[in-house]
């Protein structure tokens, strides 16, 4: 059984709260699937359900909106599990985001798409990564120096030929993992806190056998 199918299954076991799930997309055509397919799915509550419940996994990072009473939530599980879902009738309880959780977001989805061999919004969304990344290391020659006024290079300048190194020739989605450890490397200096954790995309990339 491909893991699209597993996720649905949970889905319409998880709670008594889960009145009805209607999937849709690839999902129903399990020739397209593939283990870069997300799953698509409609899903009515008739109580709030918290994510954990209904997913039966920990969520690692998501995208969620609300509109016109429909809650849309894109998920990465930690096991590098994706899934599109419009909730309807009640809610779905999410935990407090990790503060990377839209770099997370972004390079998960990248490395999915690098995978189709969709390069430009690969390399649209990695390079967005970057660029981040790339801030830290302006913050972090500004306390250096303790000033924002830099005539010329800093060594913190050297960030710029690491990151140009990332990219390679032909994008894959391995490119994502490097990527996603640069921004951990560079963010490290300026947050003590930052504590990274890539499983989900680990996962995506390397799937375990």
């Amino acid at each position: 059984m491909q893991w699209q199918q597993a996720l649905l299954n949970q889905l319409e076991d998880a709670s008594p709260a889960v009145s009805a799930v209607r999937p849709y997309g690839s999902v129903l055509t399990p020739l397209e699937l593939d283990r870069w397919s997300d799953l698509d799915a409609e899903v009515d509550l008739s109580a709030d359900v918290d994510a954990r419940t209904l997913l039966g996994a920990e969520l690692w990072a998501w995208q969620s909106t609300l509109d016109d009473g429909v809650q849309r939530l894109r998920a990465v599980l930690h096991d590098g599990r994706r899934c599109d879902l419009a909730i309807r009738g009640a809610a779905l309880v999410l935990p407090r985001q990790p503060a990377d959780n839209a770099v997370r977001f972004d390079l998960a989805l990248a490395a999915t798409r690098f995978g189709r061999g969709a390069n430009v919004i690969g390399l649209h969304l990695t390079l967005g990564v970057v660029r981040e990344a790339l801030v830290y290391s302006m913050v972090l020659a500004d306390r250096q120096s303790d000033s924002v006024h830099h005539r010329s290079g800093t060594p913190t300048d050297a960030a710029a030929a690491r990151a140009l190194a990332l990219l390679p020739a032909d994008p894959a989605p391995g490119m994502t993992i490097r990527i996603a450890e640069f921004y951990a490397e560079s963010r490290a200096p300026i947050d003590a806190d930052y504590e990274p954790d890539w499983s989900g995309l680990t996962a995506i990339v390397a799937p375990p056998a």
